[in-house]
């Protein structure tokens, strides 16, 4: 099955069974970041079913040396992922850590070019603390959904602003988009 194939499955999956995950919109623009920024080493705060992650993966499976580290609290939902991971062919390049995000960010020792956070929305702000000394100069750090649950994330939009930490909204779908921060 070709790669497109397989995401279609897998998005028809989660709309079926009601999973969250981005759309493919916000997919091809957040692979066309990794592309240009040359993007080598990924933490994404979130797994769900692994569709952003594959996504991820398939943009960086032509590069010399790549990873990613994948957290995920929901045994369900990483499970899922794993055996989602394995038939796309990823695995072997993916970290996926089963854990309270909050707990494991603290005790990773690597640094990474790229998070992408799209966990619990009210958490956002915590998330973006814990993974700041964890992303590098010039990484880039996506939150996902601030325009259509910033209603959820006020700590964070308040943290960015009283820490003077630049940012832009970017309207990626019709109805939300993300938030981008350069370090």
């Amino acid at each position: 099955m070709n790669e497109k194939n397989f995401l279609e499955e897998l998005k028809n999956h989660w709309i079926k069974n009601d999973i969250p995950n981005i759309t493919f919109t916000n997919a091809n623009f957040l692979r066309d970041l990794l592309k240009i920024k040359k993007v080598k080493k990924i933490l994404e705060i979130w797994t769900a079913n692994g569709f952003s992650t594959i996504n991820f993966a398939f943009e960086l499976k032509n590069m010399w040396w790549w990873n990613i580290t994948t957290i995920e609290f929901s045994p369900k939902s990483y499970w899922d992922a794993l055996n989602n991971f394995k038939e796309a062919w990823v695995i072997d390049y993916i970290n996926p850590l089963l854990w309270n995000a909050l707990d494991i960010i603290p005790l990773l020792k690597d640094k990474y070019d790229f998070v992408f956070i799209d966990g619990m929305k009210k958490r956002s702000k915590d998330f973006l603390e814990l993974v700041w000394n964890k992303t590098k100069i010039w990484g880039i750090i996506i939150i996902d959904d601030v325009i259509k649950f910033k209603h959820k994330m006020l700590s964070l939009y308040d943290y960015v602003e009283e820490n003077n930490i630049k940012y832009n909204i970017i309207p990626i779908d019709e109805d939300d988009g993300i938030m981008m921060i350069i370090k």
